[in-house]
């Protein structure tokens, strides 16, 4: 009993210590910065979009394997040029690589394409151009 009766006056002492003070303008920077939040994203037309694309090569299991990866990039490329409808497309090289399976070789690769919008909606099937 004596132990609960000490807890109780120590934690009561100890209370009164602890003092939690907000800024006074927390709330007023808080609206500040979701305010200018959106000032910095650009024009729905403006906004970049990153489309990923994949594609495989399947050839004889004695065939180098480099060739394989060049013919697979290549055909990913113009095949994702010819789809976008655009001929200067910037690719980036996401991955690339070759299995082997019984007497087949399959050469995968995947690639990235950074566009803008007005070239994702041009590139719809459907859409004006």
């Amino acid at each position: 009993m004596i132990r609960i009766i000490f807890m109780m006056t120590v934690l009561a002492g100890l209370s009164g210590c602890i003092k939690l003070q907000m800024p006074d303008d927390l709330v007023s920077d808080t609206v500040d910065a979701i305010k200018s939040a959106g000032d910095d994203e650009p024009a729905d037309n403006e906004t970049d979009s990153a489309s990923t694309f994949s594609h495989s090569v399947v050839g004889a299991a004695d065939a180098p394997q480099l060739a394989l990866k060049q013919t697979c990039r290549s055909e990913l490329e113009s095949r994702t040029a010819e789809l976008l409808g655009a001929s200067d497309v910037a690719f980036t090289l996401i991955s690339e690589n070759v299995s082997i399976s019984g007497d087949k070789a399959i050469a995968t690769c995947t690639v990235s394409v950074q566009q803008t919008a007005s070239q994702v909606s041009s590139a719809m099937p459907g859409s004006a151009q």
